[in-house]
């Protein structure tokens, strides 16, 4: 799965020279976290509710407070004030592995997702949880079977007989080398049923079973 597939499209952005009353306003009215920061078409930006909760806290006071090095706006901290420059980003094509890892390790929550240097959307950790919790809920209301072949053609026949008799549903296949001996571990995903006799069945035409999962087991 790609960033692509699970970016928010429709992005709230703000400008360097909004006010951070402007972008906690924003934040709130469109319930999100993080706004990236666009000036004439390109993205020089990010600040979060984080950024906006520390520059509150270094000023002992509300974001109206007047920053050190002065400011305009009657004094106002500004986004650019303290927006992050250095911008970590993900392209549409991006893994959704990938993405994790790497807010994982930089300790971020959004990565805006650019494509031609142009703003496409942006991917946040509540993205992500969201596929994780997807994924989570296909893996519980699925069984699986896991088997080592060694005729690939002759026992994935066998396997896929003794799935059809048991009205087992497949809902993905995969499968990968083992060994040097042409050996293929295949690992068949299906609608959620029980996976005893299915089990017992492939035993029985000498199919070796490395793992099974089902509402029985």
């Amino acid at each position: 799965m790609y960033v692509g597939q699970v970016m928010t499209r429709r992005v709230v952005t703000a400008t360097p020279t909004d006010t951070l009353d402007k972008a906690l306003s924003l934040m709130v009215g469109k319930r999100i976290a993080h706004l990236p920061v666009m000036q004439k078409g390109a993205l020089v930006g990010i600040i979060s509710d984080r950024d906006l909760r520390k520059a509150q806290r270094s000023k002992g006071r509300k974001t109206t407070a007047r920053p050190k090095n002065g400011g305009a706006n009657g004094g106002a901290l500004l986004v650019k004030d303290v927006m992050t420059k250095d911008v970590h980003i993900s392209s549409p094509a991006t893994t959704i592995t990938d993405a994790v890892n790497l807010m994982l390790r930089l300790g971020i929550g959004a990565l805006p997702v650019l494509e031609t240097k142009k703003l496409k959307g942006i991917v946040t950790k509540d993205d992500l949880l969201a596929v994780f919790l997807e994924m989570m809920r296909v893996i519980e209301s699925s069984s699986t079977i896991d088997v080592e072949l060694m005729d690939e053609i002759d026992d994935i026949d066998s396997v896929l007989s003794v799935l059809k008799k048991h009205k087992a549903r497949v809902l993905n296949y995969s499968a990968a080398p083992r060994g040097k001996e042409r050996r293929q571990i295949c690992h068949f995903r299906l609608r959620l049923c029980p996976v005893g006799p299915i089990v017992k069945d492939l035993e029985k035409r000498g199919v070796r079973v490395l793992e099974a999962y089902g509402d029985d087991l």
